[in-house]
């Protein structure tokens, strides 16, 4: 009887969920804000393909949402994108900071510009109104891998969309089978260049971190950033496939009482969560054995529970994750036990949620969430006359209200 109560009260929060949840943007196929007759010379040459275009990961910043296009497949003509949130459903994407930088073909010998980027899965907006993007560098990434220009950090100041630093990372922090994911920033005191990045690199299952204030990276490995082989099956919109991703996303807590906080992570073929804090990170000469015991076992969360990203509500203090398999949205509120009862599953949905694949609170409290299709879109085909590509919003205290999520009030504090 109380299974069958906790299955009921979890198929009240999907339904409660899907009711506030409709698709803020969606597309059939990814076009963009094309100026003159530029599509048609761009078609031309092959600089784009519409169906080789495939949103994977956004960040909201005021009327802006940026969304980001990788250069899986010839004929990408742009990496970094936005929209305005008054825009139609169907918006095409506007090219970041400017057409001049944004495209590339993918025969370039070189990037247009300093601010180009040339292939980008997930960015990150700081509180210092600054996008933050790790820049793999490759086109044509799942065929014939092709290195247009160094993997990179590029900081843009959005009041004014110009590029405050590029950082080219190198030899010393990489390895030939690195593959950014994914990057958090943390700003550890007040002033805004006192801020670390930490980017994970799922090919090579390390975690890289980059000081501005110094400007220099190091490389930080652990035995945890691994792929769990028993965790590397997946099964996602009808599409069978093996991944032997490492980690590949990581949210920041809320500062602790000595001002440094839980990075939690997870590597993308894992069910397991794990968290790290950020002053053994930010310590460039950490003993190999620091770090070795530094990464600590949160809880696991399940069979076929892979999660390619995740982020952190710090108001309500609940981790959000995807749920490739599940085809759903996760959450915990890390003031609780990480158990079945309280690491649930948020809303599901095998149409609008099929491959979840980025998540991120913005500064208002509100959720948003990504979905691509991309098993179809990698290993099998994708029917292009129905809708493929879809944005989701909807503010975070009324997606938890009532659920495990939420957050906790000690009746102790009350007062008659």
């Amino acid at each position: 009887m109380k299974s069958l109560l906790l299955l009921a009260c979890i198929i009240c929060f999907i339904l409660k969920a899907f009711a506030l949840i409709p698709p803020k943007f969606q597309w059939k196929t990814i076009d963009y804000a094309w100026e003159g007759n530029f599509k048609d010379t761009a078609s031309e040459m092959g600089a784009y393909i519409p169906e080789n275009n495939m949103p994977t990961g956004l960040a909201r910043w005021k009327d802006k949402l940026f969304i980001t296009v990788p250069r899986w497949k010839r004929g990408v003509p742009s990496s970094l994108n936005y929209v305005y949130l008054n825009g139609s459903q169907s918006e095409p994407l506007i090219p970041y900071p400017s057409w001049k930088a944004a495209f590339v073909t993918d025969d370039a010998e070189h990037p247009s510009s300093n601010a180009s980027v040339i292939s980008t899965f997930r960015v990150h907006v700081d509180r210092c109104e600054r996008l933050w993007v790790a820049d793999n560098g490759v086109a044509d990434m799942s065929n014939e891998v092709r290195q247009i220009s160094e993997p990179a950090v590029l900081i843009f100041d959005l009041n004014t969309d110009k590029l405050l630093r590029r950082y080219a990372l190198g030899g010393d922090v990489l390895k030939d089978s690195s593959v950014l994911s994914s990057i958090v920033v943390d700003i550890a005191g007040k002033k805004c260049d006192d801020a670390y990045a930490y980017i994970t690199d799922m090919g090579s299952n390390a975690i890289i971190v980059y000081s501005l204030k110094t400007d220099e990276a190091w490389r930080v490995e652990n035995h945890y950033f691994h792929f769990d082989p028993h965790a590397g099956e997946y099964t996602v919109g009808g599409v069978n496939f093996y991944w032997s991703d490492g980690v590949s996303s990581a949210a920041l807590s809320n500062p602790k009482s000595d001002g440094n906080r839980d990075l939690y992570l997870h590597p993308t073929s894992s069910t397991k969560q794990f968290k790290m804090s950020t002053k053994l990170l930010r310590k460039k000469d950490a003993s190999k054995e620091d770090i070795f015991n530094g990464v600590e076992v949160v809880g696991d969360r399940g069979p076929y529970s892979q999660a390619s990203a995740c982020d952190f509500d710090q108001k309500h203090n609940v981790l959000f994750y995807t749920q490739l398999c599940k085809n759903a949205i996760g959450c915990w509120n890390t003031d609780k036990p990480f158990t079945p009862e309280n690491a649930l599953i948020l809303m599901k949905d095998c149409n609008m949620l099929e491959f979840p694949n980025d998540v991120k609170v913005d500064q208002a409290g509100n959720l948003w969430i990504l979905s691509d299709r991309q098993s179809r879109f990698l290993y099998d085909s994708m029917d292009f006359n129905q809708v493929n590509f879809r944005v989701l919003t909807a503010p975070v205290s009324d997606l938890v209200k009532g659920t495990p999520c939420e957050k906790f009030v000690s009746k102790s504090v009350q007062r008659p």
